[in-house]
């Protein structure tokens, strides 16, 4: 019988390392941060109610800046654009992987915000 239990306790921990290493435990869902960003930040808002609302939300933003080239993801192209960035670190942590949680936001020359952009990156640990 002790053998037995022992065997079954060391198939257990080999099925919850092996969903961990692939799975994870997720901290924070890119569909919050989106619907939080939603609610509180309008079209036009400017860059510092911007930076403001992302240091409330312990984001730790960038200053306002107009890179040469920045992409990220599949067709995301913020090249001469006028841009904030944050990022919510380790959202998902696994055996193989590391996700953040990247929010960009673009304002036109006015310093109005046009449009804004929230994905997930993924890294290998």
């Amino acid at each position: 019988m002790r053998k037995k239990l022992t065997v079954l306790g060391m198939l257990l921990a080999c099925l919850l390392l092996g969903y961990y290493a692939f799975f994870g435990i997720r901290t924070t869902r890119v569909e919050t941060l989106e619907s939080t960003v939603s609610q509180n930040l309008k079209q036009g808002t400017s860059s510092a109610k911007v930076r403001s609302f992302l240091d409330a939300q312990h984001l730790d933003p960038s200053n306002l800046i107009k890179p040469r080239i920045m992409s990220y993801g599949h067709g995301r192209d913020y090249s001469n654009q006028n841009v904030v960035v944050a990022v919510k670190r380790n959202t998902r942590l696994a055996l193989l992987y590391g996700e953040s949680i990247y929010l960009v936001f673009v304002f036109n020359d006015k310093d109005e915000l046009m449009r804004w952009d929230v994905f997930p990156i993924y890294d290998g640990l």
